[in-house]
This record gives structure tokens, C-alpha cells and sequence, in this order.
């Protein structure tokens, strides 16, 4: 079975995505077991959860993660015309740098090449902790390229998925922060079905709101796990394996009627400039 049922507090029954637990403490440490597990579910449904209760960077990156929420929120809650002077024109139209809104949601992100360089200029409510939204971003990174290491080795390609990775050229990984209003109806919600063009995009979510279509075609929501990310391939990884890994349809919706307001992180390895390059010249 690929989806279960959860009951929520007020008696509505939701479907959920019954998806693997790959655990990076394992990953880092190159178990071959958990590499192959960790495979199987880059290859079936593309999408899981990573667990990181026995990395010791996984325990600093969840003491964190309530500050970076907090921060969010404190961000969010702005009067529009502070926001939208941190509106990026100095970004291409492919980019998501600094902060943006639409009819379904409003985000702002950090680029990790400025981030980590000092250069990324941050709004003055998130000035202060500069330092945890480097190291947040840092251990995010890492943790990306621990799992694309692994899938590299497992797959064994010609060419390793880290080589389209390198610290010293252009890319475009970052974190989002996401904020997603309470719509009153259910039905009302625009519909935003797609697939993440990167190569592995981690998702830190308490509030149920990432919708996933399973390889059966089913669907179903993903609940927070104490300690854990939702971890999904991507549209250039999936390319870069040759079609073997999967890259999910999914959407960022609400399970029932007038549900809360919700804040998600989310970071996002993407490959180097010239990747881009390589795929529009290979289609």
C-alpha cells in the first residue's frame, strides 16, 4: 500500500504518502544498505524522508529550525511595501532570489553562494541571524550532496552527478522561505501541480501541505516526522540519471477547509550554469 488514511482533529480523512526513512548518519558513513534503500526510493516514487537524528549535523540543524520558523513568520508578517523593497532586479527570470509573491504564496530566498560569501545583503528583520541562516544553509548543502554522492555511487554513471556541483562555479542552490495563506475554502485554491526543476530539494514542514503523486498515480499528503525532512529528486537529476530517477508531481495545497496559515523551508540543490547549457543543447 502506497497511501493510508489520517484522521484530523476536526473528523476529515486525508490520504497519506507511505514513503521510505533513509537515514543520512548511514549515508555519511557509506553503508552500502542504506545507500541502495536510499536508491530504490530515488527510483519508485522519487520522494522521501530523511532522517537525521544520528548525523551530528542533523542535531544542530533541528536546534535551528524553530528560530528559522520564527524568523518566517516575524518576515512575513510585514506590511507588503516593506517586502517588496527586497524584491531582486538584478536576478534573471529563471531566479528566485530574495523575495517574490503570487496568488498562491509569498517567498524570500538566499542564495547560498551569497549567503555563505557574506555578500547577500538580508532585510533588517533577518539581519541578526545571518550566522544560523549560513550555518542552516551550510548543513542543508551538505546534506544534498551527501545523498547525490550516494545516488552517484549506487548508479554508478559515467559521469558522477557531484561533478555538475562544484563550489567554484555558478549555481543557483538556496533557501526559501515560504509562507502559504489560509484559504477558507478548500476549492478555492488555484491549482499549482508541477515537478521542481533542480537536482534534490529538502523540505522542512510542521503544517500539512505538500502533495505528492505517488509512481501508482495515487496521491497523498506527508506529515512532519520528528527529526526529519522531506526529501524529493528533481528535474535535473532525473536527467542526469538518465530517466532511472524520479522526479514527483507535486503541489503545495491544504487538506480541508479554512486550514491555518502555514510556513515551510525549503532548500534547493540545483546544478551549475552549465548544466543548463548541456541540457538545452542535448534537447
Amino acid at each position: 500500500m502506497v497511501v493510508s488514511s489520517l484522521s484530523l482533529p476536526n473528523g476529515a480523512v486525508i490520504d497519506v504518502a507511505q514513503i521510505d526513512k533513509i537515514n543520512l548518519a548511514k549515508l555519511e558513513s557509506g553503508n552500502s544498505k542504506e545507500i541502495e534503500k536510499l536508491r530504490f526510493a530515488a527510483e519508485s516514487n522519487g520522494i522521501f524522508y530523511l532522517d537525521f537524528h544520528e548525523s551530528e549535523m542533523g542535531n544542530m540543524l533541528f536546534q535551528q529550525l524553530g528560530e528559522i520558523y520564527y524568523l518566517s513568520q516575524q518576515y512575513f508578517d510585514q506590511d507588503e511595501g516593506s517586502k517588496t523593497k527586497d524584491m531582486r532586479s538584478d536576478q534573471k527570470s529563471s531566479q528566485d532570489r530574495g523575495y517574490k509573491s503570487c496568488e498562491t504564496d509569498q517567498t524570500f530566498e538566499m542564495a547560498y553562494d551569497e549567503i555563505v560569501k557574506g555578500d547577500l545583503r538580508l532585510p533588517q528583520s533577518l539581519q541578526p541571524s545571518r550566522h544560523t541562516l549560513k550555518y542552516f544553509s551550510e548543513i542543508c548543502h551538505n546534506a544534498a550532496l551527501t545523498m547525490l554522492r550516494s545516488l552517484s555511487a549506487s548508479l554508478s554513471p559515467d559521469e558522477p552527478f557531484e561533478k555538475y556541483h562544484q563550489k567554484s562555479k555558478q549555481n543557483d542552490s538556496g533557501l526559501k522561505l515560504v509562507y502559504e495563506p489560509c484559504i477558507p475554502k478548500k476549492s478555492d485554491m488555484l491549482e499549482n501541480k508541477h515537478t521542481d526543476s533542480g537536482t534534490i530539494t529538502i523540505l522542512f514542514a510542521e503544517q500539512l501541505g505538500l502533495h505528492v503523486q505517488l509512481a501508482d498515480g495515487s496521491w497523498g499528503y506527508t506529515p512532519s516526522v520528528p527529526g526529519c525532512a522531506v526529501v524529493h529528486v528533481a528535474d535535473s537529476l532525473q536527467f542526469m540519471s538518465g530517466g532511472r530517477l524520479r522526479s514527483p508531481v507535486h503541489r503545495v495545497t491544504q487538506p480541508v477547509d479554512g486550514f491555518m496559515k502555514r510556513y515551510f523551508l525549503s532548500y534547493f540543490l540545483r546544478p551549475e550554469d552549465s548544466f543548463k547549457e548541456k541540457c538545452r543543447l542535448r534537447n
